[in-house]
Protein backbone atom coordinates (compact mmCIF):
# COMPACT_ATOMS: atom_id res chain seq x y z
CA UNK A 1 0.00 0.00 0.00
CA UNK A 2 1.24 3.14 -1.13
CA UNK A 3 1.81 5.59 1.97
CA UNK A 4 -0.02 8.81 2.78
CA UNK A 5 3.13 10.59 1.63
CA UNK A 6 4.00 9.02 -1.26
CA UNK A 7 0.37 9.53 -2.39
CA UNK A 8 0.29 13.63 -1.53
CA UNK A 9 3.57 13.86 -3.57
CA UNK A 10 1.89 11.65 -6.69
CA UNK A 11 -0.28 15.02 -6.66
CA UNK A 12 1.39 17.40 -5.97
CA UNK A 13 4.12 17.03 -8.16
CA UNK A 14 2.34 17.34 -11.46
CA UNK A 15 0.89 20.92 -10.29
CA UNK A 16 4.44 21.81 -9.69
CA UNK A 17 5.45 21.46 -12.80
CA UNK A 18 2.78 23.14 -14.36
CA UNK A 19 2.65 25.76 -11.60
CA UNK A 20 6.26 26.72 -13.34
CA UNK A 21 5.50 26.50 -16.55
CA UNK A 22 2.57 29.24 -16.24
CA UNK A 23 5.47 31.36 -14.02
CA UNK A 24 7.45 31.22 -17.49
CA UNK A 25 4.40 31.82 -19.76
CA UNK A 26 3.53 34.98 -17.95
CA UNK A 27 7.18 35.92 -16.67
CA UNK A 28 7.79 36.06 -20.86
CA UNK A 29 4.65 38.68 -21.16
CA UNK A 30 5.99 41.03 -18.35
CA UNK A 31 4.93 40.00 -14.92
CA UNK A 32 8.06 40.49 -12.33
CA UNK A 33 8.16 36.84 -10.33
CA UNK A 34 10.34 37.07 -7.44
CA UNK A 35 11.73 33.11 -6.23
CA UNK A 36 9.91 30.56 -5.63
CA UNK A 37 6.22 30.88 -6.23
CA UNK A 38 3.83 28.93 -6.85
CA UNK A 39 0.88 29.83 -9.07
CA UNK A 40 -2.07 27.49 -10.02
CA UNK A 41 -4.89 28.04 -12.84
CA UNK A 42 -5.25 32.03 -12.89
CA UNK A 43 -6.08 35.04 -14.72
CA UNK A 44 -4.47 37.90 -15.97
CA UNK A 45 -6.92 39.52 -18.72
CA UNK A 46 -4.23 42.43 -19.51
CA UNK A 47 -1.66 44.88 -19.00
CA UNK A 48 0.61 41.96 -16.98
CA UNK A 49 4.27 44.33 -17.18
CA UNK A 50 1.62 46.18 -14.34
CA UNK A 51 1.97 43.09 -12.16
CA UNK A 52 5.17 42.35 -9.61
CA UNK A 53 4.98 39.11 -7.07
CA UNK A 54 7.94 38.88 -3.99
CA UNK A 55 9.10 35.74 -3.30
CA UNK A 56 7.00 32.93 -2.21
CA UNK A 57 3.89 34.02 -3.43
CA UNK A 58 1.04 31.79 -3.44
CA UNK A 59 -2.07 32.55 -5.72
CA UNK A 60 -4.56 29.44 -5.96
CA UNK A 61 -7.41 28.31 -9.02
CA UNK A 62 -8.95 31.30 -10.51
CA UNK A 63 -7.50 34.01 -8.91
CA UNK A 64 -7.50 36.82 -10.69
CA UNK A 65 -4.75 39.96 -11.69
CA UNK A 66 -6.38 42.64 -13.34
CA UNK A 67 -4.53 45.70 -14.15
CA UNK A 68 -6.06 49.00 -16.17
CA UNK A 69 -4.90 51.64 -17.92
CA UNK A 70 -1.25 53.10 -19.40
CA UNK A 71 1.79 51.27 -18.34
CA UNK A 72 2.81 52.83 -15.19
CA UNK A 73 6.61 53.59 -13.77
CA UNK A 74 6.06 50.92 -11.49
CA UNK A 75 3.77 48.11 -10.87
CA UNK A 76 0.11 48.78 -9.94
CA UNK A 77 -0.33 45.69 -8.04
CA UNK A 78 2.08 44.58 -5.90
CA UNK A 79 2.06 41.51 -3.86
CA UNK A 80 4.30 40.76 -0.59
CA UNK A 81 6.79 38.21 0.14
CA UNK A 82 5.27 34.65 1.26
CA UNK A 83 1.47 36.56 0.58
CA UNK A 84 -1.00 33.73 0.18
CA UNK A 85 -4.25 34.12 -2.16
CA UNK A 86 -7.17 31.78 -2.25
CA UNK A 87 -9.38 30.61 -4.89
CA UNK A 88 -11.46 32.91 -6.88
CA UNK A 89 -10.69 36.14 -5.32
CA UNK A 90 -9.91 39.33 -7.86
CA UNK A 91 -7.63 42.12 -7.54
CA UNK A 92 -8.24 45.50 -9.91
CA UNK A 93 -6.29 47.90 -10.19
CA UNK A 94 -6.32 50.89 -11.94
CA UNK A 95 -3.62 53.06 -9.94
CA UNK A 96 -2.27 50.95 -7.07
CA UNK A 97 -2.75 48.39 -5.07
CA UNK A 98 -0.15 46.93 -2.77
CA UNK A 99 -0.56 43.78 -0.67
CA UNK A 100 2.17 43.48 2.15
CA UNK A 101 4.30 40.30 3.06
CA UNK A 102 2.80 36.78 4.92
CA UNK A 103 -0.74 38.27 4.60
CA UNK A 104 -3.07 35.53 3.85
CA UNK A 105 -6.37 36.57 1.82
CA UNK A 106 -9.63 34.32 1.64
CA UNK A 107 -11.49 32.65 -1.36
CA UNK A 108 -14.20 35.28 -3.37
CA UNK A 109 -12.49 38.35 -1.95
CA UNK A 110 -12.62 41.47 -3.94
CA UNK A 111 -9.92 44.28 -3.85
CA UNK A 112 -9.82 47.17 -6.12
CA UNK A 113 -8.59 51.07 -6.08
CA UNK A 114 -11.21 52.61 -7.74
CA UNK A 115 -14.73 52.88 -8.93
CA UNK A 116 -16.87 54.68 -11.55
CA UNK A 117 -18.39 58.14 -11.69
CA UNK A 118 -22.14 58.63 -11.25
CA UNK A 119 -23.07 61.96 -12.80
CA UNK A 120 -25.31 61.94 -15.52
CA UNK A 121 -25.01 59.86 -18.42
CA UNK A 122 -24.39 55.73 -18.47
CA UNK A 123 -22.11 54.78 -15.48
CA UNK A 124 -20.18 52.98 -17.72
CA UNK A 125 -19.09 56.05 -19.78
CA UNK A 126 -18.06 57.88 -16.63
CA UNK A 127 -14.49 58.26 -15.93
CA UNK A 128 -12.55 56.00 -12.78
CA UNK A 129 -11.87 57.50 -9.49
CA UNK A 130 -9.35 56.52 -8.39
CA UNK A 131 -7.22 56.13 -4.73
CA UNK A 132 -4.61 54.11 -3.59
CA UNK A 133 -5.12 50.78 -1.32
CA UNK A 134 -2.49 49.77 0.26
CA UNK A 135 -2.89 46.51 2.77
CA UNK A 136 0.27 46.12 5.51
CA UNK A 137 2.03 42.79 6.48
CA UNK A 138 1.00 39.87 8.08
CA UNK A 139 -2.80 41.07 7.62
CA UNK A 140 -6.12 38.37 7.47
CA UNK A 141 -8.79 39.13 5.06
CA UNK A 142 -11.79 36.70 5.43
CA UNK A 143 -13.89 34.66 2.67
CA UNK A 144 -16.13 37.02 0.53
CA UNK A 145 -14.38 40.18 1.84
CA UNK A 146 -14.72 43.41 -0.01
CA UNK A 147 -11.96 46.31 0.11
CA UNK A 148 -12.68 49.57 -1.44
CA UNK A 149 -10.77 52.64 -3.17
CA UNK A 150 -8.63 54.56 -1.02
CA UNK A 151 -8.11 52.43 1.91
CA UNK A 152 -5.52 51.58 4.18
CA UNK A 153 -5.13 48.02 6.53
CA UNK A 154 -2.41 48.27 9.17
CA UNK A 155 0.31 45.70 9.84
CA UNK A 156 -1.67 43.25 11.91
CA UNK A 157 -5.07 43.27 11.00
CA UNK A 158 -7.80 41.15 10.72
CA UNK A 159 -10.64 41.64 8.14
CA UNK A 160 -13.57 38.85 8.62
CA UNK A 161 -15.33 37.19 6.50
CA UNK A 162 -17.54 38.88 4.19
CA UNK A 163 -16.85 42.35 5.19
CA UNK A 164 -17.08 45.37 3.29
CA UNK A 165 -14.19 47.91 4.04
CA UNK A 166 -14.45 51.56 3.14
CA UNK A 167 -12.45 53.63 5.96
CA UNK A 168 -8.85 52.43 7.16
CA UNK A 169 -8.16 50.02 9.36
CA UNK A 170 -5.55 50.53 12.21
CA UNK A 171 -2.83 48.15 13.07
CA UNK A 172 -3.75 45.30 14.98
CA UNK A 173 -7.59 45.97 14.54
CA UNK A 174 -10.12 43.70 14.00
CA UNK A 175 -13.09 44.64 11.58
CA UNK A 176 -16.39 43.12 10.82
CA UNK A 177 -19.63 43.62 9.51
CA UNK A 178 -21.45 46.01 6.20
CA UNK A 179 -19.88 48.62 6.11
CA UNK A 180 -17.01 46.99 8.21
CA UNK A 181 -16.30 48.65 11.93
CA UNK A 182 -14.31 47.47 14.59
CA UNK A 183 -14.81 44.86 16.86
CA UNK A 184 -11.38 44.04 18.96
CA UNK A 185 -7.91 45.26 18.50
CA UNK A 186 -4.64 44.57 20.43
CA UNK A 187 -3.45 41.97 17.72
CA UNK A 188 0.45 42.64 17.55
CA UNK A 189 1.66 39.18 17.20
CA UNK A 190 2.82 37.42 14.38
CA UNK A 191 1.53 34.24 13.66
CA UNK A 192 -2.55 33.78 14.73
CA UNK A 193 -4.05 30.60 14.01
CA UNK A 194 -6.22 29.71 10.77
CA UNK A 195 -10.11 29.15 11.19
CA UNK A 196 -12.77 27.93 8.93
CA UNK A 197 -13.04 31.34 6.72
CA UNK A 198 -9.60 30.74 6.16
CA UNK A 199 -7.02 28.10 5.32
CA UNK A 200 -4.33 27.54 2.88
CA UNK A 201 -5.83 25.09 0.73
CA UNK A 202 -2.89 23.62 -0.95
CA UNK A 203 0.10 22.50 0.43
CA UNK A 204 3.81 23.52 0.01
CA UNK A 205 5.84 20.76 0.50
CA UNK A 206 9.14 19.72 -1.65
CA UNK A 207 8.76 20.43 -5.47
CA UNK A 208 4.90 22.64 -4.67
CA UNK A 209 6.79 25.48 -6.12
Amino acid sequence: MLSDDLINRLIRYPRAVASRIRILRLRICGVRFGRKCWIRRIHVPRNPWDIALDDMVALDDEVVLLTTGTRGAGPKLLIGRSTYVNRFTMFDASLNISIGADCMIGPYCYITDHDHGAGDGPISAQALVEAPVKVGNNVWIGAHAVILKGVSIGDNAIIGAGAVVTTDVGPGERVAGVPARQIGGGRQARGAPYSAGLTRSHDLGPGAR
